[in-house]
């Protein structure tokens, strides 16, 4: 089956899904608008720092959602999922989701360290991911998202371990870790450097092959305000691994990012 014909498929079958499940009898509807200020790099790896402001919704129906990144003010403390994600399964110590979001891939013109290495394609993802409550406050998760149209962003999985603390009634901390690995194809286009790379932009030739790429740590601080608004404080930590680390193209290995928002509850 060729990559077109397999991206098809799976949006049919989510649509399918998508359907049975907005049927259940017990679905229920709730949503958030969000508007959140970003410090961090200007792409993974990078040695510049920048500041971005974006605005962003969570809707959801049931076990439907539709997302672009405003789901930690939900009502509903789930893990998100980006872009249209469906929960197969839904019981008090395992989730089971699949999602399908817009990969706006990497503009060479994000960063002038990516001069001459071209612009990593837009695409669709696909992930397959689950959550596992093992102990009180405590959850385990593991996604694995691919190129559902074979366009050079390959695949990537994420491992990830988090605790809640309920401060008070308003007020709770998420402390957590994850680690993330990719294939070849994703190491390849995100922190490899062709031949032709290679001339056009003065690194030396770079081939990764299956790798670590980092590790996060991180907290957020999530603040119910009144009955229908929420603001959230994160920090977080990440450190390139592997072939990552070593790529000509990751000019700091540790870098911080800073997250401050304010959601809209309906």
């Amino acid at each position: 089956m060729k990559p077109s014909s397999a991206a098809c498929a799976l949006v049919a079958l989510l649509s399918v899904v998508a359907v049975a499940a907005a049927a259940d009898e017990g679905r229920k509807f709730d949503g958030a608008l969000t508007l959140s200020t970003q410090r961090g790099t200007e792409y993974v790896g990078a040695r510049k720092y920048g500041v971005s402001v974006r605005p962003g919704f969570f809707l959801r129906w049931g076990r439907l959602s539709v997302s672009s990144g405003g789901g930690w003010a939900s009502v509903r403390h789930d893990d998100e999922i980006r872009g249209l994600g469906l929960q197969l399964r839904r019981t008090d110590d395992v989730d089971l989701s699949l999602g399908l979001r817009s990969d706006s891939g990497r503009d060479e013109s994000s960063s002038d360290d990516l001069r001459g290495l071209g612009d990593a394609k837009r695409t669709i993802r696909v992930r397959i991911g689950g959550t596992w409550r093992f102990a009180p406050d405590w959850r385990l998760g593991l996604g694995w998202t691919i190129d559902a149209f074979n366009r050079g962003g390959g695949n990537f999985v994420e491992l990830k371990v988090e605790r809640d603390w309920r401060l008070t009634q308003r007020l709770e901390l998420t402390t957590g870790s994850s680690v993330t690995a990719g294939g070849p194809r994703y190491m390849q286009t995100y922190f490899g450097v062709t031949a032709e790379q290679s001339v056009r932009s003065g690194y030396a030739v770079y081939d990764p092959g299956t790798s670590l790429r980092d590790l996060q740590v991180y907290t957020t601080l999530r603040a119910d305000i009144g009955d229908d608004w929420v603001g959230l404080l994160g920090l977080g930590l990440n450190h390139m691994l592997g072939d990552a680390a070593d790529s000509p193209l990751t000019r700091r290995t540790t870098a911080w990012g800073l997250n401050v928002g304010i959601g809209w509850l309906f």
